[in-house]
């Protein structure tokens, strides 16, 4: 094994640390779930809470130094290939599936709607309320009453976890909700691995920029977030599209748009540019005649399937009903609506929804400009750079959101998401969330400095700062050798 192989391991390890101290934080600091008769996550006091959040932010400056210096041997050639990094994404995410939800309690509130529907309950009309018992009592408040804003294939795939846990065992169906998070991760790991061969990319790279991600481990893994499914349908669709297989890859998308709709931005860019592969106008009309056709039926079946009904499409503005400090348009919307107010111009309330419209309105002009530079450009990239857009500019946008837009562009441009900026971003975005989802106390906060001030006098003393010198017979990664033809 030559010295790249050794900085490799020493990566992994690095990471795998800062994963096993994340998940063992995450039972006194994470979302975790009140009056459950298991009891088995319970609720601490203030003092293990303290606890619970300095052993998560010494794990997560750990996992997020592991990451970046990873990115770094890759971009410089002095890491291993496919291999090596596939055994880091396993070593980092399988730590945090037995503990509490991390950095959001979403998915308790995924856990009520498929009690609801598995009830033969509506779960467009009702909120989590409706349900009852220990699943509804950990939604949170602001959500109790509110319909649904996810497709009908995670609600269904919520419905079929609670069917095998039963409605009383909140950690049972938590921990069935991330296996099946984990089910998507391997598919979009399965997926990014040829979708960069087939478009020249490095596997190494778009597995690095995509999967191990640490907004990937944290929300996808650890909050068990029903983005890990979407988005291992959609690369797995753009996949097939790219393979030629239009009708395979139109089922697959409208399938991860029935898991929540911005992935039909991926099929708008897929489908362009597989219409626009044909020559002559007639083959064209076809092409698209016949993709829709597909797109259809399957949106049909699938809904039938399903059993939810056509709710779910006057739902999905639900989310925008939350402001949070990272939608543009809704700071935009603050500052107008202080300025409007002030100055005698209108009302707060009136400022703040022109904002979000003029947000909206920027978003899906987006869509439809990277939608017709798609043929140029490719699928993925413009499917990335399109939904990069949509939640720069949406009224509500959380720190995971921004995958919509890395996973695809993991798979053709990760070298741009190597970049310093972008590294740093991606950096912020994780540490900016507590990991129990709410704000910082004092406490909180204190001891998340203490915990992260102690990772990095870790890292400066034992982590070496030299990097080793690429050696001449370094190998180019396997997954470049295992294009497909």
């Amino acid at each position: 094994m030559n010295a790249a192989g050794i900085t490799v391991r020493g990566e992994v390890l690095l990471g795998t640390l800062g994963s096993v101290l994340l998940g063992a934080g995450g039972w006194g600091s994470g979302a975790l779930p009140g009056g459950v008769p298991d009891g088995l996550w319970g609720r601490p006091g203030t003092t293990l809470m303290c606890l619970g959040v300095a052993l998560s932010y010494a794990g997560l400056v750990l996992l997020v130094t592991a990451w970046w210096r990873l990115g770094t041997r890759v971009a410089d050639g002095t890491a291993a290939g496919w291999r090596q990094l596939h055994t880091a994404l396993w070593c980092w995410a399988l730590p945090l599936v037995p503990g509490p939800l991390l950095g959001s309690s979403d998915a308790y509130s995924y856990l009520a709607q498929g009690a609801l529907a598995g009830r033969g309950r509506d779960v467009y009309v009702l909120g989590p309320a409706a349900l009852g018992g220990p699943l509804a009592a950990n939604v949170p408040g602001m959500w109790h009453d509110t319909p649904a804003p996810y497709g009908p294939l995670s609600v269904a795939a919520a419905r079929a976890v609670v069917a095998v846990t039963g409605e009383h065992h909140v950690v049972a169906a938590t921990v069935g909700l991330r296996l099946v998070a984990l089910a998507g991760l391997g598919l979009m790991v399965w997926a990014l691995r040829w979708l960069a061969a087939a478009s020249g990319s490095g596997a190494a790279g778009a597995l690095w920029a995509g999967a191990l991600n640490p907004l990937v481990l944290l929300h996808l893994v650890g909050g068990a977030h029903n983005e890990a499914l979407m988005l291992g349908l959609m690369t797995a669709g753009l996949l097939a599209f790219r393979r030629g297989r239009w009708a395979v890859g139109t089922v697959v998308l409208t399938a991860a748009v029935l898991v929540k709709a911005p992935a039909g931005v991926a099929l708008l860019c897929a489908v362009a540019v597989a219409v626009a592969g044909r020559s002559g106008a007639w083959p064209r009309v076809r092409r698209a005649a016949g993709i829709a056709g597909v797109a259809v039926a399957a949106l049909v079946a699938g809904v039938a399937v399903c059993g939810q009904g056509w709710g779910w499409l006057w739902t999905l503005r639900t989310p925008a009903e939350v402001r949070t400090l990272l939608s543009l348009s809704t700071d935009a919307g603050r500052l107008l609506g202080w300025l409007a107010e002030g100055l005698g111009w209108g009302t707060a309330a009136g400022a703040m929804t022109a904002a979000r419209l003029a947000g909206l309105l920027v978003g899906l002009a987006a869509v439809g400009y990277w939608v017709r530079c798609a043929p140029e450009v490719g699928a993925e990239r413009a499917t990335g750079l399109a939904l990069l857009v949509l939640v720069a500019s949406a009224p509500v946008v959380q720190p995971w959101y921004v995958l919509w837009a890395v996973v695809p562009l993991a798979a053709v441009s990760w070298r741009r998401l190597g970049r310093g900026g972008a590294k740093a971003a991606m950096v912020g975005l994780t540490l900016v969330v507590m990991p129990s989802g709410h704000g910082p106390t004092w406490a909180s906060g204190i001891a998340a400095a203490v915990g992260a001030a102690v990772a990095v006098a870790a890292v400066a003393r034992w982590v070496p700062r030299e990097r080793p010198v690429r050696e001449p017979d370094a190998v180019v990664p396997r997954a470049a050798a295992k294009a497909p033809r």
